[in-house]
């Protein structure tokens, strides 16, 4: 009978040691870190391919044309330039917004076309799941390639909107104080596009 009541109780004092440790590491275990607003975005996509495509200002009026009928983003970028990528993420948030109400999304990027930069600027897109058509500019961010794509004051961040008939509404960026390139211009300027009949 004692043998019986040892046994239980050495049964019981290792649950009770083994409930212990485990709520002990349940306590020790740090906290996951909430994601950032962005980190939240980017997770709501897939992860995509990037097929990264050089591109020319009359390729740009090219693919344009391809896509009239869309209302057409066209986000000029580059990993030199801080606002850019600080601001990136909202590309994918009126990705997921609009892109079944007709929204195109292309980007260019404005790096020194080179390999080392190409295969940068595709591990960039990688990481932020870009859905968009991504192009990098033959000519980076030369005065040539700023006067073809019409960059006002060669100055980034820039973007350009057309509407469904391929007409250039809207561009903003860095130049005109009433036509600035941030969040909620550029919101407006969409939420205008596909509130127009």
């Amino acid at each position: 009978m004692s043998m019986i009541r040892n046994f239980l109780l050495i049964l019981a004092l290792f649950c009770c040691s083994f409930s212990c440790q485990q709520n002990a590491s349940q306590v020790d275990a740090p906290e996951p870190e909430p994601l950032s607003v962005a980190e939240a975005i980017i997770q709501k996509l897939p992860p995509v391919e990037i097929h990264l495509t050089e591109i020319t200002p009359a390729g740009l009026q090219a693919e344009i044309k391809k896509h009239q009928g869309k209302v057409v983003l066209v986000d000029f970028w580059a990993l030199w330039c801080p606002m850019c990528l600080e601001s990136f993420h909202h590309l994918s948030e009126w990705y997921l917004k609009y892109s079944e109400q007709g929204l195109v999304i292309i980007t260019i990027d404005l790096d020194e076309n080179n390999s080392d930069n190409r295969k940068f600027v595709t591990e960039y897109l990688t990481e932020q799941r870009a859905p968009f058509e991504n192009f990098i500019s033959t000519d980076g961010a030369t005065q040539k390639a700023m006067r073809g794509f019409k960059i006002d004051g060669g100055a980034l961040p820039h973007c350009q909107i057309y509407n469904r008939q391929g007409e250039h509404v809207i561009s903003l960026g860095n130049v005109n104080p009433d036509q600035i390139y941030d969040e909620p211009s550029i919101s407006a300027a969409l939420e205008k596009q596909f509130s127009e009949k």
